[in-house]
């Protein structure tokens, strides 16, 4: 299995909310090159799922139309910060027959999800910055079990996607 751990996009300030806050002209363009550049990659999720929060959802969503994934992006409450690696792989188990899953969230949670999965101690050197994707084999959903294949930056990203 492949899992693509895609940080959300550049959002605005300032918003009723911390959870409210939306993408920016920046970020929405961050998250469509995130999903062309994972398509000229070949990536094809069999799923996305995102944070509850509206950045999230607005990155996942712009991310899957680049990607061209006709299913729908699922909320998954796991990926909001606060939730540990173990939660995220509980919620992720009845789709552990799926060969590729797009997972949208946020820092300093994701960087730490991503040490869980390739069985890193420290998270510090793995940072996602925003619209940064990293991408892990597995051959089992579980905890130190996936190998980092790569993580690359928004610059990168844009280059592969063109």
């Amino acid at each position: 299995m492949k899992l693509y751990l895609l940080r959300h996009a550049s959002a605005e300030d300032t918003a009723r909310s911390d959870a409210a806050r939306e993408l920016t002209k920046e970020g929405k363009e961050e998250a469509r090159l995130a999903g062309a550049a994972l398509a000229k990659l070949g990536a094809k999720p069999d799923h996305i799922f995102t944070s509850p929060l509206v950045r999230a959802r607005q990155t996942a969503e712009q991310a899957g139309k680049a990607l061209k994934f006709d299913g729908y992006v699922e909320v998954l409450a796991e990926l909001e910060n606060g939730h540990s690696a173990d939660q995220l792989l509980k919620a992720l188990k009845p789709y552990s027959d799926a060969k590729e899953l797009l997972l949208v969230g946020h820092m300093p949670d994701l960087a730490g999800h991503l040490a869980a999965l390739i069985g890193a101690e420290d998270a510090g050197n793995l940072a996602l910055g925003k619209g940064s994707v990293a991408c892990v084999e597995l051959e089992q959903l579980r905890a130190a079990a996936g190998q980092l294949k790569w993580l690359m930056r928004q610059k990168q990203l844009a280059e592969i996607a063109g």
